[in-house]
Parts: C-alpha cells; sequence; structure tokens
C-alpha cells in the first residue's frame, strides 16, 4: 500500500509528510425553498357608539326606636363587732384597771362624750362567719 507520497506504508521509520497547494473548488448552489416573510401594518377606525342611560338616586329615610331601660345598682356592707367580757382569771395575768362602762356599743370616757368603737377587720370570734375581707369577695 501506498501513500500519497509514493513511499510504503509498511516502514518502520516516520513518514516523510507532502504538502501541496490547497486547491478551492466552488460547487454548485443548493437552492432551499423560499422563506415568506408577511409585514402587516393595522389601521384603526373610531366608530362612536352611544348607549344613553338614565340614574334616579333614591333617599329612604328610616327611623328605628331604640328603647333602652337603664338600671342603677348599689352595694351595701354591714360591719358588726360582737365582744364578750369574761370574768374567769388567767394563770399569770396582773390585775387591769377598770374598764369604762359600755353603754349602747359605745365606750364612755370619764370627761368626754362618748368614743365610737373602731371596727377591727378580721375574725373576732364570737357567733357565725368574722369580717375580715381575705377571700371573701368584700372591699373595704
Amino acid at each position: 500500500m501506498m501513500n500519497h507520497c509514493h513511499k510504503p506504508v509498511h516502514c518502520h521509520k516516520p513518514a516523510n509528510v507532502c504538502h501541496k497547494p490547497t486547491t478551492t473548488q466552488v460547487m454548485p448552489a443548493v437552492v432551499h425553498p423560499t422563506q415568506h416573510n408577511i409585514v402587516e401594518k393595522t389601521c384603526e377606525y373610531i366608530v362612536p357608539e352611544v348607549h344613553p342611560t338614565h340614574t334616579t338616586n333614591v333617599t329612604n329615610h328610616v327611623y328605628k326606636h331604640v328603647h333602652s331601660f337603664p338600671n342603677t345598682i348599689s352595694n351595701e356592707q354591714t360591719i358588726s363587732n360582737q365582744q364578750f367580757m369574761s370574768n374567769v382569771p388567767v394563770a399569770g395575768a396582773m390585775s387591769q384597771p377598770p374598764r369604762p362602762p359600755m353603754m349602747g356599743g359605745q365606750m364612755m370616757n370619764p370627761g368626754f362624750a362618748p368614743q365610737a368603737q373602731m371596727p377591727m377587720w378580721g375574725n373576732q370570734g364570737g357567733y357565725g362567719h368574722g369580717h375580715g375581707h381575705s377571700g371573701c369577695g368584700c372591699k373595704r
């Protein structure tokens, strides 16, 4: 087998490469189908069309009578005190000076007008429950 330089191919030596000048040849043209382009132009025409309407505004007057029944609430609290005197002597207690007499729930002070007793808060003992204000829902 021979290469283009007429030397045998079966040689183990590097082949000598021959370069010939490049020739250019023009082939006949390949004609493709025609591409069709469309350019559009738009002309607008305005045709006025009138559709008349009429609107009537109606105002309705409605009187709504709202009845209310106000109610007032008042809260009252009563406070009472019960005091008991014991004539039983307590061991180790010193004797106390005599107490002023009681008169209509008021203590009498000699030389002064009767004094109203101040209410005592908390459980005072006696009958029923005390009038302490912790946990009972009362307000002072």
